[in-house]
């Protein structure tokens, strides 16, 4: 008895310790897994003061330099743009891929074909002009770092010759969202040139404002 009573307050305190030390490694855990900000200077690489600025005013700012050549050079995009929202739910909202038909004006129709943890492939269904076009395209998601990309599904007969594109969420301390995105498009020999333009250059500026609509109106906003 006497044994027991010395022994107890020594199991109770090492109970304690690793108690304690278990809180301390699972803060530690979720502290690595916070949100990036534009602290980061990844955030606001490539964008002069006068860019960041309108950036955080609410403006959009569509960057076109790129380093490849010829007619490649004007099918490389990137943005820079803020959305009213949280990064948590900017990113719940952002890879509902198969919703994008809701918001996007030039889209007819998109179907989610599958889904798994970290990755989907949606069908996109596009009419311009009386000519449709379709495609795959594969997104891949990395939620810790509120990134995602994605790529044409090599084994479907898709209307793109090639699609790439990525979107990059920050917080900033406001509440709002910086978000950093990209894409390139080359649409399939066959199409018009009226359409590959369109397709690459001209309807982004009001897609995207359409997403950002979409995105600040919680997902209630349709087209």
């Amino acid at each position: 008895m006497f044994i027991k009573k010395i022994r107890c307050p020594v199991v109770v305190a090492a109970v304690s310790i690793i108690t304690i030390l278990g809180f301390a490694l699972l803060s530690r855990g979720q502290a690595e897994k916070t949100a990036p900000t534009t602290d980061d200077p990844n955030a606001w690489a490539g964008l002069t003061a006068e860019q960041i600025a309108k950036v955080k005013a609410g403006e959009m700012v569509i960057l076109q330099e790129d380093q490849s050549q010829g007619k490649e050079q004007k099918r490389l995009i990137r943005c820079a743009m803020t959305f009213d929202q949280p990064i948590d739910k900017v990113w719940s909202l952002i890879t509902q891929d198969e919703r994008q038909d809701e918001y996007l004006p030039g889209l007819s129709k998109c179907t989610l074909v599958k889904r798994e943890a970290t990755q989907d492939w949606v069908d996109f269904f596009v009419k311009i002009f009386f000519i449709k076009v379709t495609y795959r395209v594969n997104h891949h998601y990395d939620p810790e770092h509120y990134y995602m990309n994605w790529g044409l599904d090599p084994t479907f007969k898709n209307d793109l010759n090639h699609l790439e594109g990525f979107w990059q969420l920050y917080a900033m301390p406001d509440g709002r969202t910086l978000t950093r995105y990209g894409t390139k498009v080359i649409p399939a020999s066959f199409l018009p040139e009226s359409i590959q333009d369109y397709l690459t250059r001209r309807s982004l500026p009001e897609n995207l404002d359409a997403v950002r609509k979409w995105i600040n109106s919680g997902g209630t906003y349709h087209k």
